[in-house]
């Protein structure tokens, strides 16, 4: 595949426009033409079609547009890592959803720290779709996800542990304490996560395979420790993992909420790209870490 012409195509996709193409690349727009037509009939595929000023991409030219970025930033990564071994200067990107970052990785990383002072850690967060694309697009190296159903054909994923998750309400919500069916939280007013937050998809799918029916979107919060901190002023119910609530509990500044027949559980992963080799050994640490310390968590 001619490389250069798919450099060209990428940059015409991203604007959607002949013109706005020639501008970036500083180059006439007869010849970003030139260069897409050429790569359509190497590939044999029509890849955009003309809309007023721009264009629009067939489903083959987005599949090559998405594609061809993840190419350039593997190559991008390439010279990056290359970079770093010249300059004996290694960096680790982490991405991670909110639950993983908030309670489960920042010993951890501290102690890798601590034993590799030479290497620059960075860590960026994001729920759990947001998590998977950065690995995928080789924005990340790593990533760490909490969810119960993982699977995607290239990106590998290891379970590291399993995390109850809990309802709660407030001690003076008239559920607290108390056990109950599924059906009886229908009508109550739930806070709910952002869409691509593994919890979200998790409340969702608990009533829906208990053929129990939705409740209603009381507050959307894009984050745990918000969720929870709604909870504890006083309004509606929401899910949580145990550890993040446990003290709160103990204070009773929240209550919990007993469902019958069923217990929710759900698994942290950490999340690489196949044939990856550089985060093999603090994938190891994290996971001797957790063996040593899983009482605790």
């Amino acid at each position: 595949m001619n490389l250069h012409a798919l450099k060209i195509f990428i940059i015409a996709a991203k604007h959607k426009s002949i013109t706005l193409a020639a501008n970036e690349l500083l180059i006439s727009q007869p010849a970003v033409t030139i260069q897409i037509r050429n790569l359509e009939k190497e590939l044999n595929l029509k890849l955009i079609e003309g809309r007023g000023r721009g264009i629009q991409l067939t489903i083959a030219g987005e599949f090559i547009y998405e594609q061809g970025q993840r190419l350039f930033r593997l190559e991008q990564n390439i010279e990056n890592k290359i970079s770093d071994f010249k300059e004996r200067n290694i960096q680790l990107n982490i991405s991670s959803s909110y639950i993983p970052i908030n309670y489960v990785l920042p010993p951890l990383l501290a102690q890798y720290k601590l034993l590799h002072p030479d290497i620059f850690i960075n860590v960026a967060l994001g729920n759990v779709a947001n998590v998977e694309k950065q690995v995928l697009n080789y924005e990340s190296d790593i990533g760490f996800v909490v969810r119960s159903n993982v699977g995607h054909e290239d990106l590998l994923f290891d379970e590291l542990m399993t995390i109850p998750f809990w309802f709660i309400v407030h001690p003076d919500h008239h559920l607290a304490n108390k056990m109950i069916k599924l059906g009886d939280l229908s009508n109550e007013q739930i806070i709910f996560r952002e869409r691509g937050s593994s919890t979200r998809d998790l409340l969702e799918a608990i009533f829906y395979s208990n053929n129990c029916s939705l409740p209603p979107i009381g507050i959307q919060l894009q984050g745990l420790h918000e969720s929870i901190k709604a909870v504890e002023a006083g309004y509606g119910a929401t899910l949580a993992p145990s550890f993040s609530v446990s003290n709160e509990i103990k204070d009773k500044k929240i209550a919990r909420v007993w469902v019958e027949g069923i217990e929710i559980i759900q698994s942290l992963y950490i999340c690489t790209r196949k044939m990856e080799v550089k985060t093999e050994p603090f994938i190891t640490f994290i996971k001797e870490k957790l063996n040593e310390n899983r009482k605790v968590l």
